[in-house]
């Protein structure tokens, strides 16, 4: 058996030489749309989008009573090597007329980034085999990724907490506020255990003290759960708080509790700001 490799790199085109002899891809380019133009390898795509490949198959082998029969196979990867989208094959197994003299298949393969993926460099990966002449082609294709990265933990906890005046505002080097302000913050959980099928159940809230200790706000219990094909490693969130005007100066903490269901854990932090 004879096995080939083609690895395109971040690139506009890789089309190989129609006049080139044996198994190889042909035209392999990833599209703006479904049926679109050909964009470059280097791309950047966002969490949520869709990846739209494409490509032909040329040189491969056909018998004495004109038949050809090629398979294919697809597989996407995150940077961890996790598969992050479903794998997809086919087989052309086909009698050719002689007006198909000249007849590329072709493959088309449309993964969806999923809408928590992390920024870095995903994968396509893609084989092809000529069943007649024993030919095997592989390709692998960059996706470049834009997407948030966090650091990940073994144990429930809190990842990249930030205040900020507005939502999705530059974080604050040192959360300080005036009465009638919105206060804006965000963090990642992350930690909490997942079964085998990718289940989480996780769930937290958040509540406001003074520097006596007594509650100023609290915000209802909030749950998140799921069973994604793509496992969850980590979860945003986010919330507001208007200020009252009347509101004394001082100093505030807030405190964010965690609960994950499955793992049968619990995870507590604070985060000051002050009031001037």
């Amino acid at each position: 058996m004879a096995v080939a490799f083609f690895t395109p790199q971040l690139c506009a085109d890789e089309a190989a030489d129609p006049g080139d002899s044996g198994l190889a891809f042909f035209n392999l380019d990833l599209l703006d749309s479904l049926d679109g133009y050909a964009i470059p390898f280097d791309s950047h795509y966002l969490p949520g989008e869709t990846i739209f490949l494409y490509f032909q198959v040329k040189g491969y082998k056909v018998s004495e009573d004109f038949a050809m029969k090629v398979e294919y196979r697809l597989e996407a990867f995150d940077p961890e090597g996790s598969r992050f989208y479903g794998s997809e094959g086919g087989k052309f197994d086909t009698e050719l007329a002689p007006q198909d003299e000249d007849w590329l298949p072709v493959v088309r393969y449309s993964p969806k980034i999923p809408q928590h993926a992390g920024g870095g460099i995903y994968e396509i990966k893609i084989e092809v085999t000529d069943l007649l002449s024993e030919s095997v082609i592989r390709a692998t294709v960059p996706i470049i990724v834009d997407g948030s990265r966090v650091e990940t933990s073994d144990q429930l906890t809190i990842r990249n907490y930030g205040f900020a005046k507005s939502d999705g505002g530059v974080k604050l080097e040192e959360p300080l506020y005036r009465a009638g302000d919105e206060i804006w913050a965000d963090f990642y959980i992350t930690g909490y255990k997942t079964r085998e099928d990718n289940t989480f159940d996780v769930e937290s809230d958040v509540q406001v003290v003074n520097a006596k200790g007594d509650t100023m706000f609290e915000f209802d219990s909030r749950g998140e759960k799921g069973s994604p094909f793509y496992p969850r490693l980590w979860l945003p969130a986010k919330f507001r708080l208007d200020l009252e005007k009347t509101i004394p100066v001082g100093r505030y903490t807030v405190i964010i509790n965690i609960r994950d269901s499955i793992g049968a854990s619990s995870f507590t932090e604070r985060h000051s700001f002050e009031v001037r």
